[in-house]
């Protein structure tokens, strides 16, 4: 029995109905050769418990403290089965796939078991970037078991060619008895004053690291984030349901772009399209601010900070400078933008305010949510820090396999939290690089023509790059 990591506790806390907080990626799998067999349901289910079994997180399910007075506890799932976690859904076509994936997001899941599922739908036609008949399998996991870095780390385990070595399996009663309630009461109440104390100390840390952060950005070493950004159609109470659709893109011509205009990277033009969409939908519906927008931008520390929790990276608020008409202009002030934030988030104090959430225990912040919730609510035309998420998972290699088919694209779906009805989540697998839209139907009324909007914009950034080197040639 293992205590969540206070950073992994909080996507529990701010879980609402309307808000589940869940990442999904789907992998598109085409099969090998001249063949064309798309993998049978039960060879499916053998592929992943072969590698399911031996994956130690996977195995683990989530025991919540009565009242939530103290943090909950993982522990070895007794009963755990690779079939509890599989679904298998029918759709044909692309679109209604993605709409069956859409309402798996928001779907909840049996808390008694570990918070992963994986639902599989077979001989999906029409899927954007692939051709031919696919078979599409999607990765559903809590966000507060991984995030979104690590989650495509399991699924690499899933989807090996080979079953990875077993992780150690601590066969011993107590690892994998479920401990009673008053047993979990108990420790709370033991671990109370300790918890106090460690909420006590973070508030004068983060007060501390606040004021380093304004001087850092007095002495100029970064500029700090616009606090403030316009209130748009994207920017409402979140309804009950979402839809999903997606833009594939060669990622082979954005590294040429990005060599053309130089000093900018791949994230950045993503950005500056995402940006541009967003002005360009708002603008046809009548709703276009007279500020620029902003976008929350998740960046993985895994590589510069030494951590246990299984969620590692900060939040960037990044400039999208939609204020800003020519494309290439606007890429080059989201890069300074971005170049900003990167330092500001990557400060001592910065760590410092990040950890004050953790600090907080759950029986104290879903107190304050609820007094949050209860507030007379007041219409404002502003909203904090952000209008939108952007969110970057690479994967990496395209050699992923399931049985005799070959991983082709991946597109992912992010939860959507607080005033943002609008999420974008960037995934790349070999040369295909996706721009997927999650988003509350009431605030996007017209997923499609977002995406037709997301495609002209790239259009026009390229068409921007690739003929401004031509003339400098």
């Amino acid at each position: 029995m293992q205590q969540m990591h206070p950073r992994d506790t909080v996507f529990l806390y701010v879980e609402r109905e309307l808000a589940k907080q869940a990442n999904m990626t789907a992998y598109v799998f085409v099969p090998d050769g001249n063949s064309g067999r798309q993998p049978e349901p039960l060879e499916i289910a053998e592929w992943i418990a072969d590698r399911a079994d031996g994956t130690e997180l996977l195995r683990q399910r989530i025991v919540r403290v009565p009242l939530d007075l103290d943090h909950p506890y993982w522990i070895e799932d007794p009963a755990f089965s690779v079939d509890n976690h599989m679904i298998f859904h029918v759709a044909e076509k692309w679109e209604q796939a993605r709409a069956v994936l859409a309402g798996v997001l928001q779907a909840p899941m049996d808390d008694q078991r570990p918070p992963w599922e994986l639902h599989v739908i077979s001989g999906v036609r029409g899927v954007d970037g692939v051709s031919g008949e696919v078979t599409v399998v999607a990765l559903k996991t809590h966000h507060a078991a991984a995030d979104g870095t690590l989650s495509a780390l399991i699924a690499r385990r899933l989807f090996a060619p080979d079953p990875a070595e077993p992780d150690p399996r601590d066969s011993s009663t107590d690892a994998r008895r479920s401990p009673s309630q008053l047993e979990l009461l108990s420790r709370a109440i033991w671990s109370t004053p300790r918890n106090l104390g460690r909420l006590a100390h973070g508030l004068l840390k983060a007060h501390s690291a606040q004021r380093e952060l304004r001087l850092g950005a007095e002495q100029g070493l970064y500029r700090a984030p616009i606090a403030v950004r316009p209130r748009t159609t994207f920017n409402q109470p979140l309804g009950p349901d979402r839809v999903f659709n997606t833009a594939a893109f060669p990622l082979g011509d954005l590294r040429a772009m990005k060599s053309a205009l130089g000093e900018v990277t791949i994230n950045d033009l993503v950005l500056a399209v995402v940006g541009g969409a967003m002005r360009a939908y708002l603008t046809e519906t009548g709703d276009a601010p007279d500020r620029s927008m902003g976008a929350g931008v998740p960046m993985s520390t895994r590589a510069t900070r030494e951590a246990t929790s299984r969620n590692q990276f900060v939040t960037m608020y990044v400039d999208l400078h939609t204020d800003i008409e020519d494309p290439i202009d606007r890429t080059r002030a989201i890069h300074d933008s971005a170049l900003d934030e990167r330092v500001r988030t990557t400060t001592p104090a910065s760590a410092t305010l990040d950890e004050l959430a953790g600090a907080i225990p759950g029986v104290l912040f879903r107190a304050g949510l609820a007094v949050l919730g209860a507030m007379p609510k007041r219409e404002s035309s502003s909203v904090s820090l952000g209008n939108t998420l952007v969110s970057n998972v690479p994967k990496g290699a395209a050699d992923m396999k399931l049985g005799e088919a070959t991983v082709a694209a991946t597109f992912g779906l992010c939860p959507l939290i607080g005033l943002a009805g609008l999420a974008h989540r960037v995934d790349s697998v070999g040369d295909v690089l996706t721009i997927n839209v999650t988003a509350d139907p009431r605030q996007l009324r017209d997923d499609r023509r977002y995406v037709e909007l997301l495609r002209e914009s790239y259009i026009e950034l390229e068409s921007a790059i690739m003929n401004g080197a031509k003339a400098s040639q």
